[in-house]
């Protein structure tokens, strides 16, 4: 096993990590960045779906060049941006030999992470308190769509419902319109931000009293905490927050306006009367800056539509970049909409190291996203791409348990482990 760097802040940590897809597998890709030790333990029979393959038009384009390859479920562009700096291994829990080593793993590991259907765990006779006979200081975190108590909870859910469920679909769309999904599963990456935060907060309890915990983590009420502000909104008016597309609740203008070229467009806000003018100014419309329609920020609101219409017809013949430019030159608030290749090539990102090339070996070198954030004293960093399925079982069971060579070959004949899926998910 690959010793983390000593200026890691999460080095001294082994998380066996059970879960799956986005939500959980994001909480360990942050811990992983900061050098924790994270194995990420799937079934060959229902492994990641990440791997894929997914739907025909999405599970298609996760793959390199649009290339499923002889193994489909290494080259999965979900799953191989999420696991970068985790020990891969496989492990059949519904044989006997594979629960030993499964209990063995628990006993050596500070964490089990699971985001599994509530209760799944439990079904295979694994609850809290049994995975505390294999380490009494364990911590254990669950992450089921709807958490581990209430009406809801043994329902299955994705992040492609908790927008609709959390109540932020009612506020995204556009004006007069229907719902409308955000473009990702947004409450995903907001759950495994929240689980990270948690877990370290159990960490540092154990620390100071030697005692784990069970940490109920609902992906549901991870998307609900985002709704602050517009919850007591309507509890103070009574009012329904009105869907309002890319406009602002504030100013006039701010929107996105279409420039020249294809799917190109530009972010223009007007904050105060002064931006107000100066984008009049650069937009050189006679009589615009007077148009008794907007004079005011109230009165620009109330006839946005038609604002809307004016600046749409003059961005329309302008380069995205260079509108950019003339706007911000005059303190004007505008920015690109940046599509992919927009971010992998722009300098400011270059320049942060914000995307890092990583060589897969079934993949080869591709830019993926890097670390967030950067910290003087104890810098994180991705060490190593994203393992294949059951790259790292011998590695992983010799070295942390000290299975013999033959003893990981009959777990592989019995198909207890193995590095090739034997369940649905294969092409």
């Amino acid at each position: 096993m690959k010793k983390p760097p000593d200026n890691t802040p999460l080095k001294n940590y082994r998380v066996l990590d059970l879960s799956r897809i986005w939500a959980g597998p994001y909480c360990t890709k942050l811990f992983a960045d900061m050098g924790a030790e994270i194995i990420k333990m799937e079934s060959l029979s229902v492994y990641d779906s990440h791997r894929g393959p997914g739907s025909p038009a999405r599970g298609i384009a996760a793959y390199p060049d649009g290339e499923p390859g002889d193994e489909p479920w290494n080259r999965n562009g979900w799953f191989n941006c999420l696991h970068m700096s985790k020990y891969g291994v496989t492990l059949e829990l519904t044989k006997n030999e594979g629960r030993r080593v499964f209990e063995r793993l628990v006993s050596i590991s500070d964490v089990v992470i699971e985001n599994f259907r509530q209760g799944s765990l439990e079904r295979l006779g694994y609850t809290y308190e049994e995975l505390r006979k294999h380490r009494p200081d364990l911590i254990y975190v669950s992450m089921p769509a709807f958490g581990n108590t209430g009406p809801w909870k043994s329902y299955l859910g994705y992040g492609i419902g908790q927008e609709q469920l959390s109540g932020m679909a009612h506020m995204t769309g556009y004006r007069g319109e229907g719902p409308m999904k955000s473009g990702i599963n947004h409450g995903d990456p907001i759950t495994g931000s929240h689980a990270a935060g948690v877990l370290l907060a159990a960490l540092r309890y154990r620390r100071k009293t030697g005692k784990g915990m069970f940490i109920d983590v609902s992906q549901q009420e991870s998307s609900v905490a985002l709704m602050g502000p517009e919850v007591l909104a309507y509890q103070m008016t009574g009012q329904e927050p009105e869907r309002q597309g890319n406009r602002s609740g504030w100013y006039a203008p701010a929107n996105s306006y279409p420039c020249v070229g294809d799917d190109r467009w530009v972010t223009i806000a007007a904050t105060n009367e002064e931006q107000w003018q100066s984008l009049t100014e650069i937009m050189g419309i006679p009589g615009l800056s007077d148009d008794a329609r907007f004079a005011t920020v109230e009165q620009r609101r109330a006839n946005h539509d038609e604002l809307d219409e004016i600046i749409s017809k003059w961005t329309i013949s302008q380069e995205v970049y260079s509108v950019t430019q003339k706007l911000q030159k005059v303190g004007v608030p505008s920015g690109p909409v940046l599509r992919g290749p927009d971010l992998l090539k722009d300098p400011h990102y270059q320049d942060r190291g914000t995307f890092v090339t990583v060589d897969h070996p079934l993949v080869g070198p591709k830019q993926y996203p890097g670390i967030p954030w950067r910290m003087s004293a104890t810098p994180g960093q991705v060490r190593w791409p994203s393992p294949t399925l059951g790259q790292h079982n011998s590695e992983v069971y010799s070295e942390l348990l000290g299975l013999t060579g033959i003893e990981i070959e009959k777990l592989d004949e019995a198909g207890i482990i193995g590095t090739k899926p034997t369940g649905s998910r294969i092409i």
